[in-house]
């Protein structure tokens, strides 16, 4: 975000006197924000799909989630066999593959 900021403000900013080039839009060259933010868009532009390709290409060797049942566990126990909360203040839930059986019969006094 502040190179975005100052490569925009660069084009508000500019004065011919100090970099030799161009005036900004302050100085009466709107022209050059306009060519600061293209610039701009276009590293933006550059950056997302090169992450996107990076994220492809990495996800081809290797898996870029944990699964459900690990998320659940939580990821300081299942990656790095630790616990990140030992004195009972979080709990760890656990899911199932599989959901529980439901009971059979009717429960009467404690008996099924």
């Amino acid at each position: 975000m502040g190179g975005i900021t100052g490569a925009l403000l660069t084009g508000v900013f500019a004065e011919k006197a100090w970099n030799g080039v161009a005036d900004g839009l302050l100085y009466g060259n709107p022209a050059q924000l306009v060519i600061q933010a293209m610039v701009v868009l276009a590293a933006v532009l550059y950056s997302a799909l090169g992450t996107f390709l990076l994220l492809k290409l990495v996800g081809l060797f290797t898996p870029l989630r944990a699964s459900p049942k690990e998320e659940g566990a939580g990821l300081d126990v299942t990656q790095h066999g630790e616990e990140a909360y030992t004195s009972g203040e979080g709990a760890i839930l656990v899911l199932s593959e599989s959901p529980p059986p439901a009971p059979k019969g009717r429960l009467v006094g404690g008996e099924a």
